[in-house]
């Protein structure tokens, strides 16, 4: 375990120096930031929604979920430090380079004014990400407490601790959504001048809840002990394996919904930034996420042979995880790049990935370390 740890710390160094060193001496370095914001995506998205995994499979009534719920809730707010650093990295550095509006000289139409929204100010941007995230990770602390209160069993006098909790997961969940539109609309839409689409922050909120149960399930096997040759029980894998291809066909859905509108309005300022993720250099990328992040999970998750293997489930756990972030790939980078060049195959952007990864397996150590007493095994008599 020592020489994992001190694998992931050297992972996580190397990101932080050759991104570093790669942005102090590019001429121009926005591809960089582009990568960045990649990664500050998938990994805020998937933490933020080990939480959401919980209170959504407690207001579905799910027992079988008891056994990844307390990691999913410590996921979320132990990467809190590094949400926050990361964020600030993104505001101080690479503001300029992602936001056209940023600087008003880059906000011109091409007829010497500047139309600007007061949603695209510079400090507000910063205090907007501070009071929804605050909010949404708040809430989301008071929501733990209350799940510890209900694990040993304390009797809480003045109110139904059931139906308290069920109210907290709804807050939850709309804090969620509220921060995590704030991501979608800045790093999504705001980054292109005059794109709008009410159905993107939804799709981009489903890429993360299909993205994070399969993350989820990979953390469990280094968090969740279990006993030397123990395997998971075939119900949960048969669950985890169901609730993964519904998920599927959510996101497939959202995917059309999205395309389908645009297709309709074909309006050149709106179908040109995203048809540009579909076609030329990036083609192969828009398949190779077509591949991962539907299709191939969902053709093998119809097998229940495959849904009762864990080894298999952990296969397609990874696959649907590079299928999504391919898809924040596309949603940031095709903006910035011709692609002729993709950043995700040079040395810093494959250092980023395995960074932002590290950063989130050592917020879970720390956060272990530090709180002992908190247990990540939740067990439930669940027969399925």
């Amino acid at each position: 375990m020592r020489m994992f740890f001190l694998i992931l710390a050297f992972l996580l160094v190397n990101g932080i120096i050759s991104f570093a060193y790669s942005v102090s001496t590019a001429s121009d370095p926005t591809t960089l930031w582009a990568m960045f914001a990649v990664n500050f995506c998938f990994f805020l998205g998937i933490t933020q929604t080990g939480i959401v995994f919980s209170a959504i499979m407690r207001i579905a009534k799910s027992e079988w979920s008891r056994y990844f719920n307390r990691l999913g809730e410590v996921l979320t707010l132990s990467f809190i430090p590094a949400a926050f650093i990361m964020f600030l990295v993104l505001y101080l550095g690479g503001a300029e380079h992602l936001f056209y509006w940023y600087s008003p000289d880059q906000a011109h139409d091409g007829h010497g004014t500047v139309h600007l929204s007061p949603w695209l100010d510079r400090d507000f941007f910063i205090w907007r990400y501070v009071v929804t995230m605050g909010l949404f990770y708040f809430t989301s602390f008071i929501y733990f407490r209350g799940t510890r209160i209900e694990e040993r069993g304390e009797q809480v006098l003045g109110y139904d601790l059931k139906k308290r909790m069920n109210v907290l997961a709804g807050f939850v969940m709309f804090f969620y959504v509220f921060a995590n539109t704030n991501v979608a609309w800045d790093f999504g839409m705001m980054i292109i001048k005059h794109f709008e689409s009410t159905i993107f922050p939804a799709y981009y909120w489903v890429g993360n809840v299909f993205a994070a149960p399969a993350f989820l399930f990979l953390l469990s096997h280094l968090f969740i002990a279990r006993e030397p040759g123990e395997k998971l029980a075939a119900n949960y894998l048969d669950s985890m394996g169901k609730l993964l291809l519904g998920f599927a066909m959510l996101w497939v859905y959202m995917f059309w919904s999205q395309h389908i509108v645009l297709w309709y309005a074909d309006l050149p300022h709106l179908t040109k930034p995203v048809f540009k993720q579909m076609t030329g250099n990036f083609q192969g990328i828009f398949v190779v996420m077509l591949l991962t992040i539907f299709i191939i999970p969902f053709l093998a998750l119809l097998f229940r042979r495959i849904k009762l293997s864990e080894l298999s489930l952990t296969a397609v756990a990874v696959i649907i995880c590079t299928g999504v972030w391919m898809n924040r790939y596309l949603m940031v980078v095709s903006v910035f790049s011709d692609g002729t060049t993709p950043v995700l195959a040079t040395y810093t952007g494959v250092s980023l990935i395995f960074a932002g990864l590290a950063a989130v397996v050592l917020s879970l150590f720390f956060f272990n370390k530090v709180f002992p007493g908190i247990s990540l095994q939740v067990w439930t008599d669940y027969e399925g």
